[in-house]
């Protein structure tokens, strides 16, 4: 049996919809704490059960009969450690012998990093869980370019914090595909696997592809911090909101990332998504207009 924690979520959702095209449905555990948005999925035979990492009594019971566990890491900083404690123990108890998780690239690069921190310290636990596991480090998501630009560009210029970082961007959807593929696999190397798109580039080259697509010059402008916080709450983002994204700016341009891999073809024998296929959708919506006068010209 085959299960994922945080299955109501969007790679939860994209993982499940994968594995329905390779196994029975009924081989498939999927636990959220909301079971009730799963109604499509259990109506297809998938055994959806309750399950809230916050509250480690309700795991073991989710994970009954599990043999490979898939553990999807939430967003909930400064709990994600305990967190996934508690999935790691409860499928071990429940007789697991292969536990995969969703990582960032890098993890253990930097323990004193606020994204890297509790990742770092997940990995640590599934090496000493006695069994094998295997760290999906996925790479920063090409689904989030859309709102990042917006955010960040105004009257042709990006505005962004110093840094010469380049992620190997990847889409959700390919990592859903890998997650799929691993957790119904063969048996994989023990350890950390980076999951990446096919480049490598930083937000300053993003900027010239969507300069070019857009047929408009886009300038970037480091800033600093606060007032790159001050910028985005001029565009109406809420201060706490706006403070998230700089440090995950901060991140994007200053991160460790790892080069290219072949993951995802080696692992979902699919190429994964250029990252120009996200810019060529931006850059022809109507979104482009608000903050690059001129838009609209994209081809």
């Amino acid at each position: 049996m085959y299960a994922l924690t945080g299955a109501s979520g969007q790679l939860g959702r994209l993982t499940i919809t994968n594995l329905l095209t390779k196994i029975p449905a009924n081989q498939i555990i999927a636990t959220t704490r909301s079971p009730e948005k799963l109604a499509e999925f259990a109506a297809q035979g998938v055994i959806v059960r309750p399950a809230d990492l916050n509250d480690p009594a309700t795991l073991e019971p989710a994970f009954d009969g599990v043999t490979r566990l898939l553990i999807i890491s939430t967003s909930e900083f400064g709990k994600q450690t305990v967190q996934n404690r508690a999935a790691i123990e409860a499928g071990l108890r429940a007789g697991a012998s292969h536990l995969f998780y969703t990582s960032v690239p890098q993890a253990d690069s930097d323990l004193s990093h606020w994204l890297l921190k509790e990742h770092a310290e997940t990995e640590n636990l599934l090496r000493d869980s006695g069994v094998a596991w295997t760290a999906l480090r996925n790479n920063a998501y090409t689904n989030l370019l859309p709102g990042i630009l917006k955010s960040l560009i105004d009257r042709n210029k990006l505005y962004v914090l110093g840094g010469d970082s380049r992620p190997g961007w990847i889409s959700r959807e390919d990592c859903a595909r890998v997650a799929a593929a691993a957790l119904i696999g063969g048996n994989h190397p023990t350890g950390p696997l980076e999951v990446t798109g096919p480049e490598a580039l930083g937000l300053a080259g993003l900027t010239g592809r969507l300069s070019d697509l857009l047929r408009e010059e886009i300038t970037v402008q480091v800033v600093s911090g606060e007032e790159l916080v001050t910028r985005l709450k001029a565009k109406n983002l809420p201060e706490v909101a706006a403070y998230s994204l700089v440090r995950i700016v901060d991140w994007l341009v200053n991160g460790n990332f790892s080069g290219p891999t072949d993951v995802v073809e080696r692992i979902a024998g699919v190429k994964p998504a250029p990252v120009d296929e996200f810019l060529k959708e931006f850059a022809g919506s109507k979104d482009t207009e608000a903050f690059v006068p001129g838009a609209g010209k994209a081809s």
